[in-house]
């Protein structure tokens, strides 16, 4: 499996899926938590479903188009670019929560969620070009396990 590291490229690619991850679900967390500090009640329980919705709705909104996008241009530019918007989102969410901008944070996170759901087909594609057909079970392992790692980490 450690052979699999010293393909070209493979060490930022999986350095990128970490980042995005870490950035993606501690933004999520923060805003999460944000919500049981500030409110209780009804009005948590309103708005902890508005954000679990925000975070989903990208998904859902972008199926087709993210996976047109990872097919249509080269995957590698497409995780280059998603990359790129990620930084500029964060840096957003991070001056708004500065300001005390919740809706602004909650807008910028539905942003966050969207550029994840056009990253994500582009992660999972490049893995079989990244390491072929007879190592795809170990990438996609890889990439799993460093998902996973982040999320704890987060």
């Amino acid at each position: 499996m450690l052979a699999l590291l010293k393909i070209r490229g493979a060490l930022p690619y999986i350095f990128v899926i970490f980042i995005n991850a870490i950035v993606d679900l501690g933004d999520k967390i923060i805003l999460q938590n944000s919500i049981f500090k500030i409110y209780n009640g009804s009005d948590q329980i309103v708005l902890t479903a508005f954000v679990n919705a925000l975070i989903l709705l990208p998904f859902v909104m972008l199926f087709t188009p993210s996976g047109y996008l990872s097919d249509r241009f080269s995957k590698s530019k497409v995780l280059h670019y998603a990359s790129r918007l990620s930084l500029v989102i964060v840096t957003l969410i991070a001056i708004a929560y500065y300001f005390g901008m919740f809706k602004t944070s909650l807008f910028l996170t539905f942003l966050l969620a969207a550029q994840s759901a056009i990253f994500s087909p582009a992660k999972y594609g490049l893995i079989k070009e990244m390491f072929g057909k007879e190592h795809l079970t170990e990438g996609n392992g890889i990439v799993q396990a460093v998902t996973i790692i982040a999320i704890l980490l987060s």
